[in-house]
């Protein structure tokens, strides 16, 4: 069940009716694009399709000719929008690209706005792009989703209340009917959309967060795409009786509250099983786990769900207790390969900040290669802190530890610095700065090449010093990487140089194929891949480099340098037959083509 604090604090803040259509502008700047019988492949969603996978079936640019691509035109949002993170969409040779409440319509062969519809009221904008369905674009801002016409930019009057709907209220209100009131105002709870929703068969399938916020749950909402009636509700931590998985969960948490397991990436569908998956993020708070004691279910894991219900079908949670915000937010990216000794492999693959990669079968939720579960270490003067005592290392089919796609110990040349450096899952300290790896996969999606069979992972090194502070019974909030944590942090030193990795893994041995190293300009970020039929992968990364790689061979195979950092993940389409590479670098859209 809900705390009574909780529910109180639901309905004090809880009966502001949500804006209607007319709060919406729509500006008409030029007419839609010229299409011929040349061919068009979109980009409908932030991960391309529902599978997640990133893989474009397009080639006319690939490993052969990619070194004279070229920019083709540049797009910019303005300073007042943020799209830092967005991957655009591009359907049928129009880009569409939101910021909170502001949705561009532009020319994807020119880089021209062609319309842009502003919502009266400024929401936040935290998002990776909108998705598409059935004519309809559907973005977000703050804890709002709005539907709006593809070919007019206006809004779609008959979904949620003229077009808005406060998903999260309607989410909250239709799970615990008894504690959240009507138009409850899910935002001041700490709720946030920080990723589009996936649409499939009529329906739109989301996940909110925001974990750092202390949220009761991260929700998996599946909504009408007509209406925006809400169809199922899953919490990712169970509160009560009511909650699917409440019997499995309710005993790995102490007598705390259930806070945490936010959703910060997009769900993966596999409708010939009927199952969803999503991966959940840390627990909260994210570095003292003392008012936590347990596993803390389902934080932290990829979650396999029913389609049509909601309900669960299997979950394995990849860290256990998390004392070190190592949200498992990467993925999930389902891949078909076959095994060695020839059996079909239907995986699902997720990556997290600790560097691991982990690969299950989504049918059963049994890991492809062994993951064994493995003593770390438990000191903690913490007070009160129960560090869990074994945590699931991925191996592979060799039976030693897959190889991490990178840094899982600080890389520190000066001896004293050396001298502070721990191990993976070392809980933090009162006393003194630890210096432990932190960078990882972080938020950047994988990618699945069906003509490699190999899933491709961004990854950075990194090391950051930590230490928890005691004040009284309570800990000191610091500023940690942008987040309001129990945790003080201290400066990345020169002497841990934080680089950028892309792996590419075998997923049905668990082998390392190859890797890419490059300097970066931070030890976490939030840029992703994609694959083409090219036999091209694409990375951007923070230091504004866009850079195209042989998807078998890892060798570098187009280069450009951009002025601005680079933290969204790119995507590829085609419009009246010629492909273009598009990525966000800052508020700019940048697009790329041959000659």
């Amino acid at each position: 069940m809900l705390t009574a604090a909780l529910a109180a604090a639901a309905v004090a803040l809880g009966v502001a009716a949500p804006a209607a259509a007319q709060d919406a502008a729509t500006t008409v700047h030029s007419a839609m694009p010229q299409l011929t019988a040349g061919g068009q492949v979109n980009w409908t969603t932030h991960n391309v399709d529902i599978q997640g996978s990133r893989y474009a079936e397009i080639d006319e640019i690939n490993t052969s000719n990619a070194g004279s691509v070229e920019l083709a035109w540049t797009f910019t949002a303005g300073a007042e929008n943020s799209i830092t993170q967005a991957t655009p969409l591009v359907i049928d040779g129009v880009m569409y690209v939101n910021a909170g409440g502001t949705l561009f319509a532009v020319n994807a062969t020119t880089g021209e706005t062609i319309w842009t519809t502003r919502l009266g009221d400024a929401l936040e904008a935290r998002g990776r792009g909108p998705t598409y369905g059935d004519g309809k674009l559907y973005a977000f801002g703050g804890a709002t989703l709005y539907a709006a016409d593809a070919t007019t930019g206006e809004l779609v009057e008959s979904f949620g209340n003229g077009g808005r709907l406060e998903v999260v209220s309607e989410a909250l209100q239709f799970k615990y009917p008894d504690d959240y009131p009507p138009n409850v105002d899910a935002y001041s709870l700490g709720y946030r959309i920080t990723t589009p929703a996936v649409y499939h068969d009529g329906t739109l399938y989301g996940g909110f967060a925001l974990s750092e916020n202390h949220i009761p749950g991260g929700l998996v909402v599946a909504t009408d795409a007509a209406t925006g009636v809400i169809k199922w509700v899953f919490n990712t931590v169970p509160q009560g009786p009511r909650d699917d998985g409440w019997e499995i969960a309710k005993d790995t948490w102490g007598d705390g509250q259930k806070v945490g397991g936010g959703i910060w990436t997009p769900p993966a569908i596999d409708p010939e099983l009927g199952l969803i998956y999503v991966n959940s993020g840390n627990p909260s708070p994210d570095y003292d786990g003392s008012a936590r004691p347990g596993m803390n279910l389902f934080t932290n894991a990829t979650i396999a769900l029913h389609l049509d219900t909601g309900r669960l079908a299997w979950y394995y949670q990849a860290i256990h207790h998390d004392l070190w915000d190592f949200d498992h937010v990467t993925g999930p990216t389902l891949f078909d390969v076959t095994a060695p000794d020839g059996s079909p492999i239907k995986g699902v693959a997720a990556a997290g900040k600790n560097c691991l990669l982990y690969m299950w079968h989504r049918e059963t939720g049994e890991p492809i290669n062994p993951m064994v579960e493995t003593t770390v270490p438990t000191e903690s003067d913490v007070p009160g802190e129960q560090a869990y005592p074994t945590q699931p290392i991925p191996y592979n089919a060799r039976g030693v530890p897959l190889t991490p796609f990178c840094a899982t110990y600080p890389l520190l040349s000066d001896p004293e610095a050396a001298s502070r450096g721990r191990q993976l899952y070392t809980p933090y300290s009162v006393s003194e700065f630890y210096i432990l790896a932190h960078g990882g996969s972080s938020w950047g999606p994988l990618s699945f090449s069906p003509r490699t069979g190999l899933l491709y992972v961004t990854g950075k090194d990194g090391g950051i010093t930590f230490t928890v502070n005691p004040v009284g019974d309570t800990l000191v909030t610091g500023e940690s990487d942008g987040h309001s944590d129990n945790i003080a942090e201290g400066p990345i030193r020169d002497d841990m140089t934080p680089e950028f990795t892309i792996s590419a893994y075998d997923p049905a041995t668990g082998e390392l194929v190859w890797q890419q190293r490059a300097p970066t300009a931070s030890a976490i970020g939030a840029s992703g891949n994609l694959a083409t039929s090219g036999d091209l992968v694409v990375q951007g990364t923070d230091l504004g480099e866009v850079l195209a790689y042989d998807a078998r061979t890892g060798e570098v195979r187009f280069s450009y340098r951009h002025n601005r950092a680079i933290r969204a993940s790119p995507l590829t389409y085609a419009v009246n037959g010629k492909q273009y590479i598009a990525v966000v670098a800052s508020n700019d859209v940048l697009a790329f083509a041959l000659p």
